[in-house]
């Protein structure tokens, strides 16, 4: 903390206390006045003032104004602290000066402000308030540090060497000096920097800091004895620059210092440790990157961007600040690392060349960023010089190592590095050796997880590496090497044995994607015209499989395309067994996705014909089960749920065969949702029920699908089955809980399938819109994230029918007509029905009657072909009441009438037989409504109050309101009619055919 005239000023921590009061300040007015602060009592001019204070944003000056007046306010401006130079600027005219050393706040780690005095130069005198020192007087804002400071000043306080640890142009000599500075009153013997960068030898160590701390000649030559024995007094710290290519002496000098007395500290800036006696390391880190996802302020708010931006505007105020271009900065940003020499590097550029042309030739960044400032050492001056002075530090060991690590994408474990460094001239001993000293030479980035250290290279020494490696004429066989490891990691970790040693399916999941870009790398290496074919199906089986599991459809159909072509080129249309095995693999992964991605189409189902007929001809029972899951699968999403019936008896049938209890097992969880699809409610729960029982000890064999959690998919099938049948609130909490643990699982596949199976149509069914919209939303962005086009389509589908709920305007109807058409050109059909009913239902309150009759008629032949009776009993009951409304191109008469009775009697034998009480709800308020009007009021109360008292849950929804207020219309019509037969004045009209039903005209 410091003082100037009557404030006390903490600028670590941000406080400012007046005649020893604490004052609350804006934030722009105090970074104003740490600005004033900086300066000295030298003149800030506005301009400089706006580009210190808004970094990255572009204000007028009249804001500055507004904040200069707040602040001269809160300092009282009767004490004229601050100046105004007339069209100038600003200065500070009280004289700073630290505050001694017990007054300050321990929690600001002792960081104080140097007086303008202090600033003489090396041979000034030391005074109570001010102490000799050689640190640079002029530095721009240093960006991102704030925590860094105050750790280092703390670090300081505990131990006596302190070395800051890092890459090249991380910005370790910065750090030290600005902590130095900020800690020059706390040393009244002095605070030295001994720039060591242009040293090599003891000899010249020793010279460079006599000459930095002002030892006179005449008093003969310094050596570490005269250090120790002279220096023993003194209360001193001493910042050692640029120790890594003089470590040995630099570490010597160190020792001595410490060894002099109690008084004496070491602030060391190195590449790697200088290994003396209780050195503590403190890690340099990057800059602030934003992630990929991040948009606008997270960007901006992002350390690594505003530096960026900073020195880009130093060069060109009107550098770019739309949207996009702040975005182009994060991605420059990222994909440098955030270390601050490239960044400053790359600014410089992108204030002449913009930010496009930089983003685009990022990847020849060691052409692109050159010229540094022409005043910084020439290992700054380009990002390759730096590179370059770390590389020449190396041994042979470890140039060989660095290079070839250069092939990872991502991070890598030591078995990794040893399986692609080693050969016959590398040792595994020595590969461990030189990682170990690449770590400690801050090439390599090492970090512990539970007891597991994984190492990574940062994208820019990554790009500098393989550089070397194409320079050597060693990328094939790193590639080779990198390839190998990578089928035989795949090789071990796809077994179940290795999911459950990762922890279950989460951990295995983790880790395989942090293996994915590295595989990516791997496989496309190996399909490539430079590749090795054998290692290329051994990997392209393994990968399109574990893209599967991880719900990366999408890529997984690109890739397992991609790997059919060159196989099929290599080996054309006939081949061994063992070919036509490897087409079946890839063609059953292709199967599995193709159906979440381009829908059950006849590609699919081709496909999946193709995978039974090979399982067959190789006598492959796994991939036969495999196979006909697929059909299975195909047909349930295509709305075929006769053929999708047939398929799960035939997946049975197998299984009992071969005496699989676990394919067993899954045959009824296959032939449930079969059954609710085919109308056979009763028999589905029973085989769901049945699965369940056993699903948590389920282990299935089949050769993909098994990260899926079947016990889960199957619980969500369960929970449309109880809403069905009338438990409705154990069924609604049912899908919440799947959908909870879906999420839980980070399985995208199974998170959509929960969603569009269970928690969706359920909250719709139930008139619980927002939790639909909620659901919706969530099916949006997990189904766009992972490319599940079909997922897609669905979600366009259930936000149209939300919508219809309170708007049927055109635009709002040609939308829903959109959505449905999509979900048609990818041949899925599973909810279709449900779709359609709704669709209908809000053509009749748009008065567009004949339009919504037809795409009804439509739908229920589509049923009976195909045998989806899982909804026909809503489509029935909304046939009748369409028929019911006025609209039509002819009136509705008596034959209109019948009908609707017959549509909306079939529906109640149809929900009668499924056993669906919900759907049989609402066909006997439709039909009891039109019984109403016909006059047979008795008939109505008897079969509204039949369906309600089958109803134990679910009382709360909005259809069985609907229901109790038509059963009470109807009883008051009964009596009504009842007194008119004794002759008593009626109390009530009736309703009459025709009239708009509750379902239509309140968008139930």
């Amino acid at each position: 903390m410091i003082r100037i005239g009557p404030l006390q000023v903490d600028l670590v921590g941000r406080e400012l206390l007046l005649d020893g009061q604490p004052v609350r300040i804006g934030s722009r007015a105090f970074d104003m006045l740490a600005v004033l602060i900086a300066a000295k009592g030298e003149l800030v001019s506005k301009n400089d003032m706006l580009r210190q204070v808004w970094p990255d944003t572009i204000v007028e000056e009249n804001n500055l104004q507004v904040h200069m007046s707040a602040l001269r306010k809160v300092l009282g401006e009767s004490r004229g602290l601050i100046q105004t130079v007339s069209g100038r600027g600003y200065r500070l005219v009280a004289r700073q000066s630290p505050l001694p050393a017990a007054t300050r706040d321990a929690s600001s780690a002792g960081l104080t402000e140097p007086s303008p005095e202090a600033h003489a130069g090396h041979d000034a005198y030391s005074t109570a308030a001010q102490s000799p020192h050689n640190l640079p007087a002029s530095f721009s804002p240093l960006i991102g540090r704030d925590d860094a400071l105050l750790d280092v000043a703390r670090s300081l306080t505990a131990a006596r060497h302190v070395t800051l640890l890092g890459a090249g142009g991380i910005g370790k000599t910065r750090l030290a000096v600005e902590v130095a500075r900020r800690l020059v009153g706390d040393y009244p013997d002095g605070v030295y920097l001994v720039p060591l960068a242009s040293t090599s030898d003891a000899n010249s160590v020793l010279a460079m800091f006599a000459a930095s701390v002002g030892v006179s000649k005449a008093s003969g030559p310094l050596t570490l004895t005269r250090v120790s024995r002279e220096w023993g007094e003194r209360r001193v710290l001493c910042v050692l620059d640029n120790c890594e290519h003089v470590l040995a002496p630099a570490a010597e000098l160190a020792e001595a210092l410490l060894n002099a007395g109690p008084g004496v500290r070491v602030l060391a800036t190195s590449r790697e440790p200088l290994r003396v006696a209780e050195e503590h390391l403190y890690w340099v880190a990057s800059l602030d990157v934003p992630t990929h996802d991040d948009q606008g302020e997270h960007v901006l708010g992002c350390s690594a961007v505003q530096l960026f931006l900073s020195r880009a505007r130093a060069m060109d105020a009107r550098f770019s600040s739309d949207a996009r271009s702040i975005q182009l900065t994060g991605t420059v940003c990222r994909r440098l690392d955030g270390i601050p020499l490239a960044i400053e590097l790359a600014a410089a550029r992108a204030a002449i060349l913009g930010i496009e042309t930089l983003a685009d030739h990022l990847d020849d960044r060691f052409n692109m960023l050159t010229g540094g400032n022409r005043t910084a050492l020439p290992r700054h001056q380009t990002l390759k010089a730096t590179l370059d002075w770390s590389h020449g530090l190396l041994d042979d060991a470890e140039r060989a190592t660095l290079r070839r690590l250069g092939i990872f994408v991502n991070s890598f474990s030591m078995e990794a590095a040893i399986a692609v460094v080693a050969d016959q001239g590398l040792q595994e001993a020595e590969v461990i050796a030189a990682l170990s000293g690449l770590v400690e030479k801050s090439l390599v980035v090492a970090r512990a997880d539970r007891g597991k250290a994984s190492y990574r290279l940062l994208e820019t020494t990554r790009a500098y590496a393989l550089q070397k490696l194409d320079d050597n004429g060693e990328r094939r066989m790193a590639t080779l090497n990198h390839a190998r490891y990578f089928a035989g990691l795949l090789e071990r970790q796809m077994s179940a044995q290795a999911r459950a040693a990762e922890g279950g399916a989460d951990g295995w999941h983790a880790r395989m994607r942090a293996s994915l870009d590295d595989l990516r790398a791997a496989l496309g290496w190996a399909l490539s015209s430079k590749g090795d074919d054998a290692l290329a199906e051994k990997l392209a089986v393994k990968v399109v499989a574990l893209l599967y599991e991880l719900s990366l459809v999408d890529e997984c159909c690109a890739w397992a395309r991609r790997a059919l072509d060159s196989v099929a080129q290599t080996h054309g249309a006939s081949g061994s067994a063992r070919h036509l095995r490897v087409r079946m693999q890839l063609l059953a992964a292709l199967g599995a996705a193709l159906v979440y991605v381009n829908g059950p189409n006849r590609e699919t189902l081709a496909v999946w014909a193709e995978v039974l007929a090979l399982a067959i001809a190789l006598a492959d029972r796994a991939f036969e089960a495999r196979a006909l899951w697929g059909m299975w699968n195909a047909s349930q999403s295509s709305g075929a749920a006769r053929n999708a019936l047939a398929f799960a008896h035939r997946f049975a049938s197998l299984a009992a065969q071969t005496g699989d209890t676990s394919n067993g097992m899954l045959a009824s969880r296959l032939l449930g949702i079969a059954w609710h699809y085919a109308g056979n409610q009763q028999q589905a729960r029973a085989s769901l029920e049945r699965f369940l029982l056993q699903a948590d000890t389920l282990q299935h064999g089949l050769p993909l699908g098994q990260s899926i959690d079947q016990g889960l998919v199957g619980r969500a099938t369960l929970a449309r089955l109880l809403w069905f049948q009338g438990a409705r609130d154990e069924a609604l909490d049912l899908a919440e809980a799947c959908v909870a643990s879906a999420g839980a699982q980070d399985q995208a596949i199974v998170t959509c399938y929960v969603l569009v199976e269970a928690e969706i149509p359920l909250a719709l069914l139930s008139g619980k819109r927002e939790r639909a919209a909620r659901a919706i939303a969530l099916l949006r962005d997990v189904s766009a994230r992972t490319g599940l086009g079909v997922s897609q389509a669905c979600a366009r589908c259930f936000d149209a029918y939300l919508c219809s709920l309170d708007d049927v305007r055109p635009e709002r109807l040609h939308a829903f007509h959109t959505a449905l058409d999509e979900l048609d050109a990818l041949e899925y059909a599973a909810q279709r029905a449900m779709l359609v009913a709704q669709y209908a239902l809000a053509l009749g309150r748009a008065g567009r009657r004949d339009e919504a009759l037809a795409a009804v008629t439509r739908a229920l032949a589509q049923c009976d072909e195909s045998g989806d009776h899982w909804y026909v009993v809503e489509l029935r009951r909304v046939h009748g009441e369409l028929l019911l409304l006025d609209g039509a191109s002819t009136p509705v008469d008596g034959d209109a009438s019948a009908d609707a009775e017959a549509s909306l009697n079939a529906a109640m034998e149809e929900a009668l037989a499924q056993g669906c009480a919900s759907l049989q709800l609402r066909a006997a308020t439709s039909l009891g409504r039109l019984w109403c009007a016909q006059g047979r009021a008795d008939d109505a109360v008897r079969v509204i109050q039949t369906a309600c008292a089958r109803l134990t849950q679910g009382l709360d929804l909005d259809d069985f309101r609907a229901a109790r207020h038509m059963l009470e219309a109807a009883r008051a019509s009964s009596a009504a009619a009842s007194r008119c037969v004794r002759g008593e004045s009626a109390g009530a009209a009736p309703l009459v055919a025709g009239a708009r039903p509750p379902e239509l005209s309140e968008g139930r």
